[in-house]
């Protein structure tokens, strides 16, 4: 797939996404995540939020047809 037609893809994703409620606040915004080329960045405030968009990810990305890579992702934290 070419890199702009993905990035195209992704943002459907992200479209279809309903994180209204989720991520982190700051200076007014909310911020849920972060995109570079064919990487995302989700960005919460817990673990239980970030279990529920990963999946609300993995299950959006089913439907429209990228695949998460399991082996490629990773969680960070910071304490």
């Amino acid at each position: 797939m070419s890199p702009k037609l993905f990035s195209a893809t992704l943002e459907d994703v992200v479209q279809r996404l309903e994180w209204d409620n989720m991520g982190v606040r700051t200076d007014g915004l909310l911020l849920h995540h972060f995109r570079f080329a064919d990487d995302i960045v989700l960005i919460t405030l817990n673990i239980s939020q970030a279990e529920r968009m990963l999946a609300d990810f993995d299950d959006a990305c089913g439907k429209i047809g990228p695949q998460l890579s399991l082996t490629k992702t990773m969680f960070m934290w910071n304490l």
